[in-house]
């Protein structure tokens, strides 16, 4: 199953200390604060200088860092100011003080990234439309490999491939900007308006704001992810970072082979 942005970056950053995720108690709301009453078991002072953000809600993808903390009614002051005040729609995460939001989420990217070319996900079109006398298309984006061409059937939305697949041999990928698919019509008889089924795989895109899904392994990105943050941190062997950096790493290599998923049809 997918898993969200936000999901991702909450469980990389509870690996790295104490994570806190929840929604504001109603009331107190301002462009500089909130309050959430589950807080006030926590001392005065105790979230100052937290990193934080807004995944959900109105200030959905906000930053923010933590200018004070009040155990009374658990109010937390941070900083900078957003457009319009905090409601009770605004879940937030707090995050432990080493790592900021983004290098969270330059590190999930950076994972995604170590993998996008050697685990592809399934991807199918329907976007596009045949038109009389013209063989040669602009192909939607987001293909890597291109397997399988359709031509939709005189019934709108139905695809065979018994009658309606177009032979592999008579199309191709013309390279370019942006790449084009060419038909031959020699052995090709496109029908004029009428939807080509496109069946291929695609990369994983990066992830930029907290709905955006993953569809690759959770365990491994998060792994990865969480190598990198520490090898951000090491400045020489065998300090903590270093090591927790080899662990980590051993973990998502252990995992990498078993979720590769090689191209298949035409590279795009």
């Amino acid at each position: 199953m997918p898993e969200v942005l936000s999901a991702i970056r909450q469980k990389l950053s509870r690996l790295q200390g104490e994570t806190i995720v929840e929604t504001p108690t109603s009331g107190g709301y301002t462009t500089t604060g909130f309050r959430c009453a589950s807080l006030a078991v926590y001392s005065d002072d105790y979230f100052n200088d937290r990193f934080g953000r807004f995944y959900a809600g109105t200030h959905a993808n906000t930053n923010f860092v933590v200018t004070d903390f009040a155990k009374s009614n658990g109010v937390i002051t941070f900083s900078p100011a957003v457009t319009g005040a905090t409601d009770a729609s605004d879940k937030f995460e707090l995050y432990p003080d080493d790592y900021t939001p983004q290098e969270l989420i330059d590190s999930i990217n950076l994972a995604i990234s170590s993998i996008e070319d050697s685990a592809l996900l399934d991807y199918i079109d329907e976007t596009l439309l045949t038109k009389e006398n013209t063989f040669e298309y602009e192909l939607p984006t987001d293909f890597a490999y291109l397997e399988k061409v359709l031509q939709e059937k005189s019934t709108a939305n139905r695809y065979s491939v018994s009658g309606n697949l177009i032979d592999v041999r008579h199309w191709r990928i013309l390279p370019g900007s942006p790449p084009k698919i060419w038909f031959d019509d020699e052995y090709v008889s496109l029908t004029s308006s009428r939807n080509l089924r496109l069946v291929g795989q695609k990369k994983q895109a990066q992830l930029v704001k907290d709905s955006d899904q993953c569809h690759l392994a959770q365990d491994y990105i998060i792994d990865q992810a969480k190598a990198n943050l520490h090898f951000s941190r090491s400045d020489e062997l065998d300090d903590a970072h270093y090591n927790k950096m080899i662990v980590a790493q051993s973990r998502s290599d252990q995992i990498k082979g078993r979720i590769q998923v090689a191209g298949r049809g035409l590279k795009v």
